[in-house]
């Protein structure tokens, strides 16, 4: 069984694995299907699914400085 890593990338979905060329998808539903057709019962990993919570934090301010 083949596991395979799904990640959004510059505006594609982009499905790989380790014995399959980069597939690219314009819908993570149509990297879903895909997945599901073509190798059925392998885990697919969503890589980078909180990558917008660890952005949106920002930087904490720097304690000790005043204006």
């Amino acid at each position: 069984m083949t596991t395979l890593s799904m990640r959004y990338l510059r505006g594609d979905f982009v499905v790989t694995g380790p014995d399959i060329e980069p597939v690219r998808f314009k819908t993570r539903r149509e990297a879903w299907v895909w997945c599901f057709q073509h190798h059925p019962g392998s885990p697919v990993k969503v890589a980078g699914a909180d990558a917008t919570k660890r952005a949106a934090k920002g930087k904490a301010p720097k304690a000790g400085r005043s204006k």
